[in-house]
């Protein structure tokens, strides 16, 4: 899970392995609600189209995972969920359930 930084940024780009591919309108889960991915992806940050949904910094996001499948992610980039997680870098914190 990745936190709202500023305004529609969420603090994850490539440098973290996120894929630099994902083309606008892949999916990202805020607060829980589906919003699309918008513009390029950056070394340290991805923005997103909130629309008219209301968020504040530190509310929940997810990539994939719960409610947002990798396959679906990994499919909107143009490969597989096992590259995603693979490309991970060490500077993602993870947290085994």
């Amino acid at each position: 899970m990745e936190s709202i930084d500023i305004d529609n940024f969420l603090s994850i780009g490539y440098g973290d392995g996120y894929p630099r591919h994902a083309p606008n309108g892949t999916p990202v889960l805020v607060n829980g609600v589906r919003v699309p991915l918008a513009g390029r992806v950056s070394m340290d940050m991805i923005t997103v189209d909130l629309g008219s949904l209301p968020a504040a910094v530190r509310d929940p996001c997810v990539l994939w995972g719960e409610g947002l499948p990798a396959d679906e992610v990994a499919a909107c980039a143009g490969t597989i969920s096992y590259e995603l997680f693979c490309r991970l870098t060490a500077r993602v914190e993870r947290e085994t359930v």
